[in-house]
């Protein structure tokens, strides 16, 4: 990511701005957040509107609030992303409630108009550390450039972690996580549960960092993948990352 490029962020609840603001901010850089969604609309949009400038100012973004109609559908949000030749666009994502349902986000991530980080917000002040869960998948590369940014957006130490069945797997793991985040300290666990593991960390660290899984569509992450079962724990903050590069699979296409 370069510096002086477009971020469009869609803010859905009013107390998310701040996160999904600095999120923003850290993972792209100097350039222009446009700024939309129903957060700025009701009776408190004056006041999300102020902290996503003073938020934007304090990273050297210029902030572009638009508070008139916002797109709520998929593809009205892949139209103004090609309209502001946005490089990264940031929304909220919930986990699955209803058999069938799927999310704006993950809508999104079948066919990223750009880079997405899809954000489970959790408590600001529960962020001790960015734990990034570290996989070969090519959404891995995008996830790890931002996870080294947000520890330093919030001043708050960063690790790699990868799981391993077998201790004959571990230099592996140690290699991967090299080559991904060559700066950040490894964290390898041998024979651990994934779930368990990622869950124990979201809840250690209050900020998770993993790919989108490129194994199974994203409407089936509520019961197949980690990242909407991470989603039901409270208070951690989740980011899953997907990337628009033309040369990775699309998630949702399959291994």
């Amino acid at each position: 990511m370069s510096l002086g490029r477009a971020t469009v962020v869609l803010y859905r609840q009013p107390q998310s701005a701040p996160l999904l603001t600095t999120v923003a901010a850290a993972a792209m850089g100097k350039g222009t957040l446009h700024a939309h969604g129903p957060a700025l609309h009701d009776e408190t949009g004056a006041d999300v509107a102020a902290t996503i400038e003073q938020i934007g100012v304090a990273h050297d973004m210029e902030a572009r609030v638009w508070d008139g109609d916002a797109p709520l559908d998929a593809e009205g949000v892949q139209r103004l992303c090609t309209d502001v030749s946005a490089h990264l666009l940031v929304v909220e994502w919930q986990p699955r409630i209803i058999e069938g349902h799927r999310d704006l986000a993950r809508q999104l991530m079948d066919e990223p108009p750009c880079d997405i980080l899809g954000v489970r917000p959790g408590t600001l002040s529960r962020i001790e550390q960015v734990s990034l869960a570290a996989g070969p998948g090519p959404n891995a590369p995008l996830v790890a450039r931002c996870t080294w940014r947000l520890a330093d957006a919030f001043g708050v130490p960063a690790e790699a972690l990868r799981g391993v069945e077998r201790e004959q797997d571990m230099a592996g793991a140690r290699e991967l996580c090299a080559q991904l985040a060559p700066d950040l300290p490894a964290r390898i666990e041998v024979g651990r549960d994934l779930v368990n593991l990622l869950v124990s960390t979201a809840d250690r660290s209050g900020l998770l960092t993993l790919g989108a899984s490129e194994d199974v569509p994203l409407d089936r992450l509520g019961v197949r993948t980690v990242g909407t079962r991470l989603a039901y724990h409270a208070d951690a903050t989740i980011i899953v990352g997907c990337t628009a590069s033309p040369a990775y699979t699309r998630v949702g296409n399959g291994a």
